[in-house]
């Protein structure tokens, strides 16, 4: 199983520890090969909202020399994680910076069929509120890469510190993260069978409409023309 994690902050807290434990639970079930990305480390730019990556393509973002291999460990990925702790009840500003950068694969500009075929997970983790805001923030951008499997882990760890977590709650986060290692290797593994999210259909549908009339965005349209999206070709 191919893993890409995209951690929203560079500090080893409780989300980093909730998703290595994952991995490893995940690694006594099926061979893994993961790749991590941390930020600001390996994106450190805001997106300057130049609309280029848009209008122009996004190998004309002025930080394409640090998305690209970060889309393009998406596209290799079975298994997509996003993880981020909770920052003024959202996730970090650096995964939010990075969410922004690829909104052009989504679903309403050009979606990446590499990503149609996907298990993601989110995880978050605070010490009190705000663990619905945060992953509704990553899990929208997994619905809208066109995801197909999508789980949340939500940990309310009650401390600032990993080490000062309560042994119940850390036996709580190990049944845990056993039991959604299991559904995501499951998941994986019967992804091609798996039924498509009602959600993609019907945004997909959406979009080849407005595509059809596009004349005001040539590189989102010539991006449906050319995989057949609008001539009849089915991606799902």
């Amino acid at each position: 199983m191919k893993i890409t994690v995209i951690n929203g902050t560079m500090r080893h807290g409780s989300t980093w520890h909730c998703k290595d434990l994952l991995i490893k639970k995940i690694a006594q079930l099926e061979e893994t090969e993961v790749r991590e990305f941390y930020l600001p480390k390996d994106m450190s730019n805001f997106c300057s909202g130049c609309f280029s990556c848009f209008l122009n393509g996004e190998d004309t973002c002025p930080q394409a020399d640090q998305i690209q291999p970060i889309v393009a460990a998406l596209e290799e990925a079975d298994l997509v994680i996003l993880t981020s702790s909770v920052y003024g009840l959202d996730v970090t500003g650096q995964l939010k910076a990075l969410l922004d950068h690829l909104c052009f694969m989504w679903l309403s500009h050009r979606p990446n069929p590499k990503m149609f075929n996907k298990v993601g997970i989110s995880f978050t983790t605070t010490a009190g509120a705000g663990l619905s805001h945060t992953t509704k923030t990553m899990q929208n951008s997994l619905k809208f890469w066109g995801v197909k499997k999508r789980f949340a882990s939500k940990q309310r760890v009650a401390a600032m510190k990993w080490s000062d977590i309560s042994d119940k709650k850390r036996g709580q986060i190990e049944k845990d993260m056993e039991q959604l290692a299991k559904k995501a290797t499951a998941s994986v593994a019967n992804i091609e069978h798996s039924a498509a999210p009602l959600f993609r259909k019907m945004m997909f549908n959406m979009m080849k409409q407005a595509m059809i009339k596009n004349d005001w965005n040539p590189t989102d349209r010539n991006h449906w023309e050319a995989h057949g999206w609008l001539s009849g070709t089915k991606p799902f």
